[in-house]
């Protein structure tokens, strides 16, 4: 067993500069009608993210530099002060949607603490396992575990509420666990569980928007076109309307006023009209390649902590990436969810970076069989 003394990740990197510089294209395409129509630049989102895209680079230069071990150290101080984030955004955060308050406003922009809370999540969960790996499989060390970390993350993004970053969260925490060997009966339970929760959020009543509209709108977008199923029957219609080649960077029809989110939410579905079947094939296939080459590096780790935090990085942008898609898609119901690194929007994009920078790290720096 040697020391890797080999430089970062260069397959890593590139694949998340190639997502980069697509997502910069397509805001750039798609946000111009939407900022004209508030009164802005044209090209308003476009230079936001180009400048959140300069600094994600210094980040991930100056994280990559970074001992992962010190994550390891600082785990439940990061995790704990994600914790205290995300009980603030439930105090003072800013309504924008929905009366869900998501979002805190820092004076020159505003963050979603639920992206940090992501991160702090998976420290703590590969520090843990780390820490117990041999008796992960037992009722105590391994259900019961899960189960609260689970609980904490999930029931305080549920609370603003924001069920689909709840449902990755969770998707990550059992996941996480599963790898690390559960015991697959409390598997099946956390899937039941998880089930359950997705059941009573989408049926509770009162609550602050009808996610059983969304359910409605999924299963018949035509049947209520012009209200409940308007966004994505507009996402539907972009999507076939690119073909099998797409009309053309620029020239997508449905980012004038038709989908609300197209440089958001909905950035995949003017990706299929503008660059067709053979772009978004593409743009999967580099999500598939990115999580290849991440599953492939945590294979090779000796370092427990090391490997599954590589394993709860991956299965973060993994699962994210898989909702925004299938959205656009109409293959599950619409949810909040930004496509990682190409949507529009400043915290998500430098906490999947820092993640990046993290693996790069670990790339270089740990011991391999």
């Amino acid at each position: 067993m040697k020391k890797n003394k080999a430089s970062i990740d260069k397959r890593i990197l590139s694949v998340t500069i190639i997502l980069i510089l697509i997502g910069l294209i397509m805001i750039a395409s798609s946000s111009w009608p939407y900022a004209n129509k508030l009164g802005k630049n044209s090209y308003e989102f476009f230079e936001k993210q180009f400048k959140f895209s300069l600094l994600g680079f210094v980040i991930i230069f100056v994280v990559s530099k970074i001992d992962y071990r010190i994550y390891k150290k600082y785990a439940g101080v990061l995790f704990i002060l994600t914790i205290i984030l995300s009980i603030i955004v439930l105090i003072v955060g800013d309504e924008k949607t929905y009366s869900a308050k998501r979002w805190l406003n820092l004076g020159f922009t505003t963050i979603m603490p639920s992206d940090f809370l992501k991160i702090g999540t998976v420290f703590i969960i590969s520090k843990y396992i780390a820490s117990n790996y041999k008796q992960i499989k037992s009722f105590k060390y391994g259900f019961i575990p899960m189960i609260i970390f689970g609980g904490i993350s999930g029931g305080l993004v549920f609370l603003q509420p924001d069920l689909s970053t709840t449902l990755v969260i969770l998707g990550t925490v059992v996941a996480m666990f599963v790898i690390a060997g559960i015991n697959l009966r409390y598997f099946a339970t956390a899937v039941f569980g998880v089930g359950g929760i997705t059941v009573f959020a989408i049926l509770k009543p009162n609550s602050a928007y009808s996610r059983m509209s969304r359910v409605e709108a999924w299963l018949d977008p035509m049947k209520d076109f012009t209200n409940k199923g308007w966004q994505l029957a507009q996402s539907l219609f972009a999507v076939s309307y690119g073909g099998f080649f797409g009309t053309g960077i620029g020239r997508s029809r449905h980012k004038f006023s038709y989908l609300s989110e197209a440089h958001n939410d909905f950035i995949f579905a003017i990706i299929c009209e503008e660059l067709g079947f053979i772009g978004a094939i593409l743009i999967i296939l580099l999500y598939v390649y990115l999580i290849y080459v991440g599953i492939s590096i945590s294979f090779k780790l000796e370092d427990v902590f090391a490997k599954f935090l590589v394993i709860g990085i991956m299965l973060l942008i993994g699962l994210q990436a898989f909702t925004n898609i299938s959205v656009a898609l109409g293959l599950i119901p619409p949810t909040g969810l930004t496509l990682p690194f190409i949507s529009y929007g400043g915290s998500s994009l430098i906490v999947y970076m820092v993640l990046i920078g993290i693996i790069l790290n670990i790339s270089k720096n740990v011991q391999r069989r």
